[in-house]
């Protein structure tokens, strides 16, 4: 069943296959689990978040058109179930006050080290980003979304989400250069 393509899978998940359900589930779970991880800054939320959106992907399987690409259909959902985490528990204006951050490993090397830093001030960076402007950056740089995918799951036009992104990246450079400075 690995060598199906996402919509066949989708076919016949709509059709009752757990076995299909299994494999997109294994297909895709670490990058709806990266993308939480990234908007939420809490592992723990992102795993039920994670969880929430393959249950909903398997309970609406029947609304899914075959027309559809299955990636986008299931970061819209991602999504959705994002925002819905937000406004049950008002999370947008607490993002910034909590940004998670990595314990370091003594034994790394210097190297590894400084790479760790850098992520985690990349990561604080982000926390620090409107949520709209860090959910763009998530699509696009780490989910690898062109801006006409990022368009159509965002409801939005594609120019306007090149000009986000870009005003996004133009924050977070800001960001970035002043935790570095401090």
């Amino acid at each position: 069943m690995n060598h199906l393509s996402d919509e066949q899978l989708m076919v016949q998940l709509v059709q009752g296959s757990r076995q299909a359900a299994a494999v997109l589930y294994d297909r895709y779970q670490s990058r709806v689990y990266g993308y939480f991880v990234r908007m939420a800054s809490d592992r723990e939320a992102a795993r039920d978040l994670t969880q929430n959106t393959f249950l909903r992907v398997i309970r609406y399987a029947a609304t899914w058109k075959d027309d559809k690409t299955f990636v986008y259909w299931l970061f819209r959902i991602a999504r959705n179930i994002l925002v819905d985490y937000y406004r049950s528990a008002r999370h947008f204006s607490e993002l910034d006050d909590h940004p998670e951050i990595a314990a370091k490993d003594n034994e790394a090397s210097l190297r590894e080290s400084e790479v760790r830093e850098s992520y985690e001030m990349l990561l604080d960076a982000m926390n620090q980003l409107p949520p709209g402007y860090r959910e763009i950056i998530e699509l696009n740089r780490f989910q690898g979304f062109s801006y006409r995918e990022i368009a159509a799951a965002t409801d939005s036009n594609e120019n306007a989400v090149k000009v986000k992104t870009f005003r996004a990246i133009q924050k977070l450079k800001e960001i970035y250069e002043k935790i570095m400075v401090e």
